[in-house]
């Protein structure tokens, strides 16, 4: 009952101004092409607005992808249950079918850049973001990275021929890779060296049987921290990126060498050539033999 009262009278606020009252904004709506529908990231909607009177702005079910940039000022975004503080710098990455509200501060509104985007390949990007940030809000010194890049977007969508929703595709797809590249800065300097120290063993011992535990042991952590961090830093298992490793070398020996598929396969550190076939052809959709002959 509480939630349907609140919904009435979030109804009977906006009833009461119009959207002119309550916010200053410059917004523009895209329909993108067929083509880009099928094969590009796409804007659906992207601007910035001034905070006039504050009021809560809420959305669920939309086909859409949301990032949003705040300027100046603050205000509040509950997202998946969560409720965040936003401040300048702060930013946000969500997949808007969940249910998501902001508010801007009544004495210190705030002001934002945001766009609203598509696109049929955009899920991985925001698995793996989810990955390095479950809440799916951050803050960054340097808002000018993301904020420059939507402004270049406004005026591409203006343009609104083919080349442009290419160079849109390419701007959006920059703003994903800021969000999953960025460094946290919640992550310790010595948390980034020992990590890398961990990469640089793997590196040098990928060739050899080595497992989540005995790495553990060697840098004195638990395995369960050693998973957690290093996928977290690196996007991918330890697992994953030995096995990367060993086909990345038997590739190399496979191309500059006329050792036997067995020969490389021990030296690359899997002993049984079956398993090092089938794990060969997880990663290049090929067997060894059939790479060999087309390099």
């Amino acid at each position: 009952m509480e939630q349907i009262n609140e919904t009435n009278k979030l109804e009977t606020f906006f009833d009461a101004y119009h959207e002119s009252e309550l916010t200053a904004y410059y917004r523009i709506i895209n329909t993108p092409s067929e083509f880009a529908k099928e094969n590009l990231f796409y804007i659906q909607e992207s601007g910035s607005l001034k905070s006039l009177k504050s009021h809560i702005k809420q959305r669920e079910q939309l086909n859409s992808y949301l990032f949003m940039a705040v300027l100046s000022g603050s205000g509040q975004f509950t997202y998946k249950g969560d409720t965040h503080k936003l401040k300048p710098g702060s930013c946000l990455l969500i997949d808007c079918n969940y249910h998501y509200s902001h508010q801007s501060s009544d004495t210190d509104p705030w002001e934002l850049m945001w766009v609203h985007f598509n696109g049929k390949n955009i899920k991985p990007y925001i698995t793996q973001y989810r990955s390095i940030n479950p809440k799916s809000v951050f803050h960054t010194d340097i808002a000018t990275d993301y904020t420059t890049i939507i402004g270049s977007c406004l005026d591409a969508v203006k343009i609104n021929d083919i080349n442009s929703e290419f160079i849109i595709s390419k701007m959006l797809t920059d703003i994903l890779t800021l969000c999953i590249t960025r460094r946290n800065n919640k992550i310790g300097q010595k948390d980034i060296e020992k990590m890398a120290k961990i990469k640089e063993y793997i590196d040098n011992n990928f060739a050899k049987k080595i497992s989540l535990n005995e790495i553990a042991q060697e840098f004195f952590v638990s395995k369960y921290y050693l998973a957690r961090e290093f996928k977290k830093y690196y996007g991918m298992t330890i697992g994953e990126y030995i096995s990367a490793k060993r086909v990345n070398s038997s590739k190399e020996l496979l191309r500059f060498t006329n050792k036997s598929i067995e020969e490389i396969a021990t030296l690359c550190g899997i002993t049984d050539t079956n398993y090092f076939a089938k794990v060969f052809r997880k990663f290049e959709d090929c067997s060894p033999s059939d790479y060999r002959k087309k390099w």
